[in-house]
């Protein structure tokens, strides 16, 4: 009785392990509806593999679970989740490499002749294991692969399609594997299994630090241009003040002769002209925060040379809690995907709108802009419909989870919005 207690739990428990961990490393948020949507699909999975059992022996319904679990959730992830077909294969066939994992750790109480429970508690213990390590350490590397180019994704296919291949065909369908001490055969795939798993970890932490660099690389590229430019702004301003000042008595006497002749309009007239000519001498300053200032100096030329009527409201402080790269990597991405949308209408609609503040020690970061070609919303997401474009959003989400906050993409009928909490 204890063994078939414990091999039903010994399957349930499989068939969620390799359906979370498929959503997990595939990148799919674990918010309510998520959850309840695979929920469904591993009890309805499960009834079917029940009343297969009814018809049919165990032998024959292990023969067919590629095709009543392992396609279902392919299709899952296909229709559901608007996954590619390339994608949702490589997460279906790694988390099989994952259970690759618990199938050798219970082969050692098996090799020892412990009983069929004791082999199935064993199995069970390794599950809770992998998942955890591989929720905590894996799926997050994981997530960085899978949002590469499918053409990219090729390499990583190769190890766990054609194990999947393999294993099916040597321990499911033939005993070819196990002609001799099983212990042996099943090593090979454990510690293929690993190294697999850490070379994406070791891989995906490579990438994580050239996009580090990157970032770094670019802010910087962006403080360099905007010093210069202030460069040849205080240049020019230093011009005209000396201008100005030479031109002073000129303008006194001009003011005073008009004064003396009772013209005291043309008076005012000429004052507001020579004021305004002097406030051009003066560094715009949008607010007390340098990097912002930088990065909102950086693109007022363009908004102004593309007739885009750029509108801000910005009280932030002069020290944020966050770094200067990631502020630049979430404010530039985010203006330069509203300078990108608002390029496709006529110039008269063009505007770019944005707020900055801070409420209870939270930075409220939006920005909203019409749009010509009604965006596309994936999970919450926008998806790029031109090649090159798509990476700004997932860049700003990045950074945004990086620090624990809270990013909202959002379109109504006439606006794309982006609300940001950090």
């Amino acid at each position: 009785m204890i063994n078939y207690i414990t091999e039903i739990i010994r399957h349930i428990l499989t068939l969620y392990f390799g359906v979370f961990v498929t959503t997990a490393i595939i990148g799919i948020k674990n918010n309510k509806k998520n959850f309840l949507i695979v929920n469904c699909f591993c009890i309805l999975d499960l009834l079917l593999h029940m009343i297969c059992s009814m018809l049919k022996s165990s032998s024959h319904v292990l023969n067919a679970y590629p095709l009543l679990t392992h396609l279902p959730l392919l299709l899952l992830l296909i229709f559901i989740f608007k996954r590619s077909l390339l994608k949702s294969l490589l997460a279906v066939t790694t988390a099989y490499l994952c259970c690759q994992i618990n199938n050798w750790i219970s082969i050692i109480p098996e090799s020892l002749g412990c009983a069929q429970w004791i082999i199935d508690l064993t199995y069970i213990a390794g599950i809770f294991v992998t998942y955890h390590v591989v929720y905590r350490y894996i799926a997050s590397a994981l997530s960085d692969v899978f949002s590469k180019p499918d053409i990219e994704l090729i390499p990583f296919c190769i190890m766990p399609f054609f194990y999947y291949i393999f294993d099916y065909a040597t321990t499911v369908y033939t005993s070819l594997l196990y002609d001799g001490n099983r212990l042996v055969s099943e090593f090979f795939p454990f510690v293929m299994s690993i190294c697999y798993l850490v070379f994406c970890i070791v891989y995906c932490r490579q990438f994580e630090r050239q996009q580090q660099i990157s970032t770094q690389n670019y802010f910087m590229q962006i403080k360099q241009a905007q010093f210069q430019k202030e460069i040849e702004s205080m240049q020019r301003n230093e011009k005209n003040v000396s201008l100005l000042r030479h031109d002073m008595r000129h303008f006194l006497n001009n003011i005073a002769t008009f004064i003396e002749n009772g013209e005291d309009d043309k008076a005012l007239d000429y004052i507001r002209s020579v004021v305004k000519t002097s406030e051009k001498t003066v560094n715009k300053r949008y607010c007390s925060n340098d990097i912002i200032n930088i990065i909102l100096l950086s693109n007022a030329d363009s908004f102004a040379a593309n007739n885009i009527d750029f509108k801000y409201s910005i009280s932030a402080p002069a020290k944020l809690d966050i770094s200067d790269i990631d502020m630049t990597s979430i404010l530039q991405n985010a203006l330069e995907n509203a300078q990108h949308a608002v390029m496709a209408l006529e110039p008269d609609k063009r505007f770019i709108s944005l707020s900055i503040s801070k409420k209870n020690d939270k930075l409220l970061i939006s920005v909203e802009n019409p749009y010509a070609f009604r965006p596309k919303m994936i999970n919450g997401m926008p998806v790029a419909t031109e090649t090159g474009h798509g990476l700004g959003t997932k860049s700003i989400q990045k950074t945004v989870e990086q620090l624990h906050g809270n990013c909202q993409f959002s379109v109504t009928d006439n606006l794309f919005l982006l609300r940001i909490i950090l």
